[in-house]
């Protein structure tokens, strides 16, 4: 059984963040205080410590952004291929909304 970001937020009771437009998800995700993250991908590997937190973005949330180093990470439909790390729960609203994405656009 594959476990995910989503499952394991469901299992341990976490709060499940929404994005929602005009009654649509858009993106979904978890936001973990003060978190260590440790990434590897490619040749790249890092280590942060987040002194507010980070914020995961789950598979299959819709991606607005263009930008080059997640183009690998977005589908052809626009969704993302896998979980995402983001500092901060704007900047996962902006990956998902564009310019306009806030953190008011979130939602339990």
């Amino acid at each position: 059984m594959e476990v995910n970001f989503e499952m394991l937020a469901e299992r341990s009771k976490m709060q499940i963040l929404r994005i929602v437009k005009n009654d649509v998800i858009l993106g979904k995700g978890i936001y973990i205080p003060k978190a260590l993250t440790s990434f590897k991908d490619d040749e790249k590997s890092i280590i942060s410590f987040s002194d507010t937190g980070v914020f995961v973005l789950f598979q299959g949330s819709n991606a607005f952004s263009k930008e080059e180093k997640y183009k690998k990470y977005i589908d052809e439909s626009n969704k993302t291929t896998r979980e995402i790390i983001f500092q901060s729960k704007n900047a996962a609203a902006k990956f998902v909304l564009g310019e306009k994405g806030s953190t008011n656009n979130w939602r339990i």
